[in-house]
């Protein structure tokens, strides 16, 4: 596999990402994270220290992987884990073989919506529901689609010794 699909189900936008546009260390660090996210039920912090106030939860559907990015709110220092209240950001779900795509899309599209007429990319894809509530988040979030494109590809190049939740 050369390349995923990423598709942000609000508005219709598709981009490739190659393989080589996310550098090794990237994927063994998101590599590293997932499972203890996945299989721990709970949200964990993201693992870059730059952003780790904002936080995860992860589980698996059908051979996908799916995770929701939280964002603190109300005052945070920057680089420090946050344990109030959160407000989810984007949820997105990655998808390596069309079996565990067409599940997936399903509850992506039925719990989120899509823009109208949006149909399944190929797999393998990496699907992003971005939520209201990121309009009220006071702070950048700009990182948020290199973090969804690094963490599909941490998924579909795994061991794949994750359990489903």
């Amino acid at each position: 596999m050369t390349f995923i699909n990423h598709i942000t189900i609000n508005t219709g936008h598709v981009a490739r990402t190659k393989r080589a546009d996310v550098a090794p260390e990237v994927t063994q660090l998101l590599a590293d994270w997932l499972p203890s996210t996945i299989n721990s039920g709970k949200t964990h912090a993201l693992p870059v220290p730059s952003i780790s106030h904002f936080s995860a939860q992860a589980f698996v559907q059908d051979g996908g992987l799916v995770v929701t990015v939280v964002a603190p709110v109300g005052p945070h220092q920057q680089g420090q884990p946050h344990a109030g209240k959160t407000m989810p950001l984007v949820t997105f779900g990655v998808a390596q073989r069309s079996r565990q795509g067409t599940a997936l899309w399903g509850m992506l599209t039925s719990a989120f919506g899509s823009v109208t007429g949006l149909q399944q990319t190929g797999t393998p894809w990496c699907a992003v529901a971005v939520h209201p509530s990121i309009a009220a988040y006071d702070g950048p979030v700009d990182w948020l689609g290199d973090f969804e494109r690094c963490g599909a590809w941490a998924w579909l190049t795994r061991n794949p010794d994750l359990r489903p939740a």
